[in-house]
């Protein structure tokens, strides 16, 4: 009986054994470099650089709440720069401080999860259990393991605090008015700042709906004003989210195939729930594949089977209704009748399913709730959250470095192509170019159209002397139906490996370009004006780049460069100077300081 009496120490106990070895695990190849470890503007953090996230959008994303969260945790994880194996580059923040705030918000999560589903239920021990269910599911591993997602852990924070808040306002004394009001404002405030985090929260205003409706029973005038409250936050955020965020052809579906790319996703989302085996980062279910098959059509009829079973009994079992409808309220912004930017690769994905969880959780325990006394059921609820533990114990070895996360996800999808080319980019920055050129070559025979493999299949056979490949790798890469920033900026530095300084130079502008404001490609052109020698242009750009970024110890690296090589030493130095602060322990950048200060003196 005590068990259930401590909840909170229940859920910080299995998620610290489930999770404990994330305490060891790195960086991975899968868009934490363009988030954490190489993001401009948190290398180091400071106010300014924030402050920069929240005037304008970091690579077509605005969550400038999520960045700050990271920028204080990479302020906290501040090391000396060194190779990290994982993902084969140089970094300057520790990976298991992210890692030990990410299974954090998890814990805070979980406990949030349990007690909205108290204050619904009035009971403690159906609302732990459900709160497990959310807490040890495989599927969850995905955003507790990847430290990129910390955003979305931080999105369902505040998603849940805004949950609780609105749960505690329905029920206050019909006296309490003022009370009331602040509960529902602070629940606003707390929507707008899961917003800031992550887009997804748009569906927020719906789940008040949802709970307006089928728990506190309110008028659908009411309810739908309430709704409408929280949608005057959500909408404009999303609005520009979509507005940032192009959707490539890959990942388009034609107007009348969205319901059953739904339908299919919401089918996979019930299948993993209940089988949550080979489980990975991408499951290849764009709304193409989905639709090449017969099942396509049909996948769907089973979740809505399952739904129009529960609404049947929903007098008798209303919370068994109400899990269900947040099962699928919650996973509504990413099923595809909306096309985004991820479908190119697949529809679905274990973060997506994050919130959902908690109508899981819901329905688990009003089970358990409904079989409460019988001996049998209770040792079968209690092995399947054993079994849920153990098995997100073993999900978790995948995500200690980027070699074990993209095997994997190769083991579970051989076609994923883009895991093919980022393995080769660890490969090869870990100094196996054999290793990389294969996996660069597997990903171009999967995806026939992957600029950034070909990209690198030419900086390869460059760094062999295979100029001739090199040049077909290049062209083929300029075949493809649209190259973006990223793509002419890496183009642009293979160029410049391949002696082809003109192409290089235009490649590097066109990126600049088509993105003004990525500090990044700025900084790649500035490096190429630099070396061949247009040092002008060149200081003119790197200016540019760190009135964008000005911790960005690259480019003050580059800019003394230019300066010492223009003759302009005590400048030089003091760009030198401030790169070694931003990145202490940096042997290049200390060894660039020490010629410089050698020149001073010889000059003096």
């Amino acid at each position: 009986m005590s068990f259930w009496r401590r909840p909170f120490l229940v859920l910080l106990v299995v998620i610290g054994v489930v999770y404990v070895r994330l305490a060891s695990a790195g960086f991975v190849s899968f868009d934490d470099g363009l988030h954490v470890y190489a993001n401009p503007f948190l290398n180091p953090p400071t106010l300014e650089s924030l402050a920069k996230l929240w005037r304008e959008p970091y690579e077509k994303l605005y969550i400038p709440l999520a960045y700050t969260i990271f920028g204080a945790v990479a302020a906290w994880a501040r090391v000396p720069s060194h190779l990290d194996v994982s993902v084969g580059q140089a970094v300057s923040v520790d990976a298991t401080a992210f890692h030990v705030v990410s299974v954090a918000l998890h814990l805070a999560n979980a406990w949030l999860c349990f007690l909205f589903a108290r204050r619904l239920s009035g009971r403690t021990r159906s609302a732990l259990i459900g709160a497990l269910v959310f807490a040890l599911h495989p599927l969850q591993v995905e955003s507790v393991g990847w430290i990129s997602e910390l955003r979305g852990l931080a999105s369902s924070l505040f998603a849940l605090l805004a949950l609780n808040a609105f749960v505690l306002a329905r029920q206050a004394p019909a006296g309490a008015f003022a009370s009331s009001r602040r509960l529902l404002t602070a629940s606003a405030v707390a929507v707008t700042c899961a917003m800031l985090c992550k887009p997804s929260a748009v569906v927020l205003p719906l789940v008040a709906l949802v709970l307006d409706r089928n728990v506190f029973e309110r008028p659908w005038r009411r309810a739908l004003l309430q709704a409408a409250s929280w949608a005057v936050v959500t909408v404009p955020f999303a609005w520009v989210t979509r507005s940032l965020q192009a959707v490539s052809a890959a990942g388009e579906s034609i107007w009348w195939q969205r319901p059953f790319v739904a339908g299919d996703a919401l089918a996979f989302y019930l299948f993993k729930t209940f089988v949550p085996l080979d489980l990975c980062v991408d499951y290849g279910r764009t709304p193409s594949a989905v639709m090449s098959h017969p099942w396509g059509y049909l996948a769907g009829a089973v979740p809505l089977a399952v739904l129009a079973l529960c609404y049947a009994h929903r007098r008798r079992r209303p919370t068994r209704w109400l899990g269900a409808l947040l099962f699928v309220v919650f996973l509504l912004p990413t099923l595809g009748l909306v096309p985004f930017s991820f479908q190119a690769y697949s529809t679905v994905a274990d973060r997506y399913a994050y919130l959902a969880l908690v109508g899981v959780g819901l329905v688990v325990a009003d089970v358990a709730e409904q079989l409460r006394g019988n001996e049998l059921a209770a040792r079968g609820v209690a092995a399947a959250l054993v079994g849920l533990a153990f098995a997100s114990f073993q999900q978790s070895r995948f995500w200690l470095d980027s070699s074990a996360l993209l095997r994997h996800a190769i083991d579970v999808n051989p076609r994923a192509a883009f895991a093919y080319n980022n393995l080769g980019d660890v490969e090869l920055g870990n100094g196996n170019p054999a290793g990389a050129l294969a996996d660069y070559q597997a990903c171009v025979r999967i995806d026939p159209t992957a600029v950034k493999a070909y990209i690198n299949l030419a900086e390869i056979h460059a760094a062999d002397g295979e100029l001739s490949q090199a040049e077909d790798a290049v062209a083929l890469a300029l075949k493809a139906p649209a190259l973006g920033a990223d793509d002419y900026s890496n183009l642009g530095i293979v160029l410049m490996k391949m002696s082809q300084p003109a192409r290089a130079l235009e490649a590097l502008s066109m990126a600049s370009r088509l993105d003004p404001s990525s500090p990044t490609y700025l900084y790649n052109e500035a490096n190429g004006l630099s070396a061949v020698g247009q040092f002008d242009k060149a200081e003119a750009t790197y200016r540019r780049c760190l009135s964008l970024a000005p911790t960005l110890a690259g480019a003050h690296t580059g800019l003394g460069i230019v300066l010492a090589e223009t003759h302009r030493v005590r400048a030089a130095v003091e760009e030198f100077r401030t790169a070694v602060r931003l990145q202490p322990g940096d042997p290049a950048a200390l060894d660039d300081l020490n010629k410089a200060e050698s020149m001073l003196q010889q000059q003096r």
